[in-house]
């Protein structure tokens, strides 16, 4: 069978794949009905006729219809329907391990070519390292270097316990996170050096399982939001836009819809604009020769706005998501440059949801 056409795929285990390395995983619950239930999201930004990868082509197409949103017309497929077909291109939330296995499986080919190929287990291995936390504290020092005074940041990595007690001791306030994890899960918060015997038998766990941990000081965040970027195989990274998003314990709840002049007001109220072009230039300066050759797709930089004794002050790398993540499915998600703001999240109500909402109804929660 032959699809002249993109495939996207939905996979939002791919952090929980990224932690194994492996092929093989086994899916919590709640992240196969997900996955299921938000299958369709890729026709926010695929290309009429394109096609997309689901659990449950039924249910994908009355979801989609749903979400009384504009999107692509494009056509659901399963495991089955893909097996020995060709595409001339795959868009996945992520790439990993697993989703490679699968597509292998499949007997996938791309423009002639299998999909092992394409994509082989260097590149996978050379993308989850990327991902893995540890990375953040080089990003760090190349952006706040010369500009410390409006920037903050810093983050150790760790690979035995006996490390994790000095940073303890020496900060009092930390936060404890595993290389690979994603929306708050495998984060942990230790104060006045108080690590508990839980904790303990947590983090040993993480640094046999992962290697180590990444560990940061306690920064009084003030407000998320992050930068999108596109990376190009010849270098080229392709700015955009801001994400402003809202969490709750670190786990995402939302994100804004609004023009990137909006955004820009949001965060401008705490930094100024020109420290938000000259991050965003350096992020692409530092990235541009590290992605060139080998990583084509969307990615996104994590921040956040920290209150200090000098006023708002920027963490400009709090998180590499080498993926598209929900920022970017906002900046599709948008009808044109004059429509109001609204806020898009997700709910569960029997099953996970997309919604939108006028952003005067829930303004207080975002801003």
């Amino acid at each position: 069978m032959h699809f002249l056409v993109k495939l996207h795929i939905f996979n939002p285990e791919h952090d929980i794949a990224l932690a194994y390395g492996e092929e093989n995983i086994t899916l919590p619950h709640t992240i196969q009905e997900f996955k299921m239930n938000l299958g369709y999201i890729p026709a926010l930004w695929a290309n009429d006729g394109d096609c997309i990868l689901v659990d449950d082509v039924p249910y994908a197409i009355k979801a989609l219809a749903k979400v009384h949103r504009p999107h692509a017309d494009v056509v659901f497929v399963n495991k089955d329907d893909i097996k020995g077909a060709e595409f001339a291109g795959i868009e996945p939330w992520g790439w990993d391990h697993s989703l490679c296995a699968m597509l292998t499986k499949s007997g996938i080919k791309i423009n002639g070519r299998n999909s092992n190929q394409i994509i082989d287990n260097s590149l996978l291995d050379k993308l989850r390292d990327l991902s893995n936390r540890k990375h953040t504290s080089g990003m760090l020092e190349y952006i706040c270097k010369g500009i410390e005074n409006i920037t903050c940041g810093k983050s150790f990595y760790v690979t035995n316990f006996d490390n994790l007690l000095k940073l303890a001791n020496q900060y009092k306030h930390i936060v404890i996170k595993a290389p690979w994890s994603s929306s708050g899960r495998g984060i942990r918060y230790v104060t006045d050096s108080n690590i508990s015997q839980s904790l303990s038998g947590w983090a040993k766990n993480i640094i046999k399982r992962q290697g180590g941990l990444s560990v940061e000081p306690y920064y009084n965040r003030i407000k998320d939001f992050a930068m999108e970027f596109y990376s190009h195989e010849d270098g080229h990274i392709d700015y955009c836009g801001l994400s402003v998003f809202s969490t709750d314990c670190g786990t995402y709840t939302g994100n804004i819809i609004a023009s990137e002049s909006y955004k820009e007001e949001i965060i401008s109220k705490y930094l100024s604009k020109e420290l938000l072009a000259l991050v965003s230039q350096r992020i692409q300066n530092y990235l541009s020769p590290i992605l060139k050759d080998w990583y084509r797709g969307p990615f996104g930089i994590d921040m956040m706005v920290v209150g200090s004794n000098n006023g708002f002050i920027l963490h400009p790398c709090v998180e590499i998501n080498l993926r598209r993540t929900m920022g970017h499915v906002a900046n599709s998600a948008r009808v044109d440059a004059n429509a109001p703001a609204e806020l898009m999240h997700i709910i569960h109500d029997v099953n996970y949801l997309l919604r939108f909402e006028s952003i005067e109804k829930t303004f207080v929660k975002v801003i």
